[in-house]
């Protein structure tokens, strides 16, 4: 902490004086920490096995199990719904076939039947 030093620019606008702060924070600047260096030592519990572990919370796990099953639950709603709108754009697809289907036949007779009559 004796190392740090707190600067608030975040409501400055101005890029020229977010430049000038900085370059003036840089101008300031001490060197090398002048303290001495924190030492950690990391040593290995009797039997070298790790003693710290971590637990999970019974009911985290029990609303976790929850949540995926809403989970599943909406993705089957989601997948019901896209098969219903599918159902529903095939029949509308097929529709449409059958009516350009009928109205090709439709001028294709408009067309021959007078010619055929002709021949006749």
């Amino acid at each position: 902490q004796e190392q740090c030093e707190l600067v608030n620019i975040m409501e400055a606008e101005d890029i020229n004086a977010i430049a000038a702060k900085i370059s003036e924070l840089t101008g300031r600047d001490p060197g090398a920490f002048a303290a001495d260096p924190m030492i950690v030592e990391v040593k290995e519990a009797a039997g070298g096995i790790e003693t710290a572990a971590a637990g999970v919370n019974p009911q985290f796990l029990e609303i976790e199990k929850r949540l995926d099953k809403i989970e599943k639950q909406i993705e089957f709603a989601d997948a019901e719904i896209a098969q219903r709108v599918g159902r529903k754009i095939g029949r509308d697809i097929g529709i449409l076939y059958g009516l350009v289907a009928g109205l090709t036949v439709f001028v294709l007779l408009l067309v021959l039947l007078p010619k055929l009559n002709v021949l006749m």
